[in-house]
């Protein structure tokens, strides 16, 4: 007898038990989503091919509407890839569409190494049995604020914690309890004392609402550097009130000291804060003030000629 290679004898064997065209069928089949791509197997599911008809479930009526204006070039991308079987047609039904399989997840990213330090750090003052655990829980925690930065999430312009990515939100996130704070009557109401007064006490706040206040005492102080500025630089009488609300602004960034008895909106003359804030040594980016301001009082240093 003739040798023959095994798939020779494979090939001969499906022949004769019929298998062959159950086969081609299959190949039809799945071969689906590799000529429609993932993001359509999503939504249209392969299930049958009969009389060189290929079935396709969809979920709606209106997937079945789309696709079928597709079926010319999803049947010579068939033709191209597949040519056997043959694929004449394609009809869409509604039905239920098995899900994808969602992707292997990516690996985790590798957490921040200063703050797996400080976290394992604080873990060691702990009694010795809790050590372990408690650098263990570090680590995870670690891990877990390195899979949100990579997914997105800021730190909150106020906090600092990370907070969910918003589409709708500005340069400087807000997380929510943030958010809920700064619409609390006690803190807008401490924020309008610290804009003029940035160390007066706040016994009602904790030191999250206090904080809170503070972002937005900085807020109102900036809007009204944004008001006065024009007027001083129209009417030189408002120069002493620019020049108050800049040192607030300063001592908000900084955490100086200013006397709370003078209100820079009110239009004083002369400097109402203590001298300990040296105007010369103002940065505009470091303390958070307009150099316009600083500009418009003569006091932006002559070093840093580049800002506009």
């Amino acid at each position: 007898m003739r040798e023959r290679h095994v798939t020779a004898w494979l090939d001969a064997a499906m022949r004769r038990g019929g298998w062959v065209r159950g086969v081609r069928r299959a190949e039809a089949v799945l071969a689906w989503p590799r000529i429609v791509g993932g993001d359509v197997a999503r939504f249209a599911t392969a299930v049958a091919f009969q009389n060189g008809t290929l079935i396709v479930e969809v979920a709606d009526a209106e997937t079945a509407m789309h696709l079928g204006l597709q079926r010319h070039r999803i049947l010579e991308a068939y033709r191209r890839r597949l040519p056997e079987p043959a694929v004449r047609d394609l009809r869409f039904r509604v039905g239920r569409v098995a899900p994808a399989e969602d992707p292997a997840p990516p690996p985790a990213p590798a957490p921040d190494p200063a703050e797996l330090r400080q976290l394992e750090q604080a873990a060691l003052g702990l009694p010795d049995e809790l050590v372990p655990a408690a650098a263990a829980t570090g680590r995870a925690l670690a891990t877990l604020r390195a899979r949100r930065r990579a997914a997105g999430w800021r730190p909150c312009g106020i906090c600092g914690g990370l907070t969910e990515p918003d589409a709708a939100a500005d340069d400087a996130p807000r997380c929510a309890t943030c958010r809920r704070q700064a619409t609390l009557p006690k803190v807008t109401d401490a924020a309008a004392r610290l804009a003029v007064a940035p160390l007066a006490d706040t016994p009602a706040l904790t030191d999250d609402e206090r904080r809170v206040a503070l972002w937005l005492a900085r807020g109102r102080v900036r809007a009204l550097i944004q008001d006065l500025l024009p007027r001083a630089l129209a009417d030189t009488t408002h120069l002493g009130a620019l020049e108050a609300a800049v040192r607030c602004a300063v001592a908000l960034n900084r955490g100086a000291s200013s006397d709370p008895g003078r209100d820079p909106a009110a239009g004083a003359p002369a400097p109402a804060f203590t001298a300990s804030i040296d105007l010369d040594d103002v940065d505009p980016e470091r303390d958070g003030v307009d150099p316009r301001a600083l500009r418009a009082l003569g006091r932006l240093r002559r070093r840093s000629p580049e800002v506009p």
